[in-house]
């Protein structure tokens, strides 16, 4: 027979804390990192997954931004005008960037660069889907049988070079993004920086023309645009590759 008052299973029955320590336990966290993606347990698979789904959303509303804009304007320009030239080029000169970034945001082991990364991602997806919805306004195919860089003039120092393959200025090759996706930690972190500010550094004439001598008024604001963001960037991608050890690789 249990004594009165007393709890068959031993236990206080206004409950199993003592006194002094009713404290609630202190609440988990999910810690996040600078490129915004949750650090703890969230597997890398998801990560990739919503960045994806992101990337897609850019790249759909910079496209609708870009059909919009083009819309209710004067005479749309033509297959071989610069607008057209610099919409098909620029597009192509962003999507290798986009790839690169896509490499030390999900590999990089530096926060900050893996931020950067991040960022000139999203910004350059927005600015690709822009310039291929112009050119759905304009009636014009993303693809063309005219040479890159056809709309620069020969004397630019930019201008298109048939026995020199398919590469714009400032673009890696091959070989150098097969490298890129073979490191890992510093020695990734460090090429990517290479890497990124050479190919801002080669599409920053393409930029400067378009600025200059596009017939269309939003064509020109976006190389304005896109001159002033990536000299930004430039000097500040020069910075973090020095306080990593590194050095730039000769400019295109």
């Amino acid at each position: 027979m249990t004594p009165a008052g007393t709890d068959p299973a031993g236990t206080d029955p206004a409950g199993t804390a003592e006194a002094g320590t009713d404290d609630p336990a202190p609440a988990a966290t999910n810690h996040l990192d600078e490129a915004g993606v949750a650090a703890g347990n969230t597997p890398r698979w998801l990560v990739g997954l919503l960045v994806t789904v992101l990337a897609v959303a850019l790249l759909l509303a910079g496209g609708a931004i870009g059909v919009t804009s083009g819309i209710g304007r004067p005479p749309a320009p033509a297959d071989g005008s610069v607008d057209a030239g610099f919409a098909r080029d620029m597009s192509t000169h962003h999507d290798q960037a986009t790839h690169m970034a896509q490499v030390v945001r999900d590999g990089g082991s530096d926060p900050a660069v893996r931020l950067l990364a991040f960022d000139i991602e999203t910004q350059q997806l927005g600015q690709m889907g822009q310039m291929l919805g112009w050119l759905q306004s304009w009636g014009l195919s993303q693809e063309t049988d005219r040479p890159q860089l056809a709309w620069l003039p020969a004397d630019s120092g930019h201008g298109h070079d048939s026995a020199g393959g398919p590469l714009m200025p400032g673009m890696a090759t091959p070989a150098e993004m097969a490298k890129l996706r073979s490191l890992s930690g510093t020695a990734l972190d460090v090429y990517f920086l290479q890497l990124m500010i050479r190919h801002h550094q080669g599409g920053l004439p393409m930029a400067r023309y378009a600025a200059e001598h596009a017939s269309v008024s939003y064509v020109r604001d976006l190389g304005r645009k896109i001159v002033t963001g990536q000299s930004g960037e430039i000097v500040t991608l020069e910075q973090m590759l020095r306080e990593r050890g590194g050095q730039p690789l000769p400019a295109p």
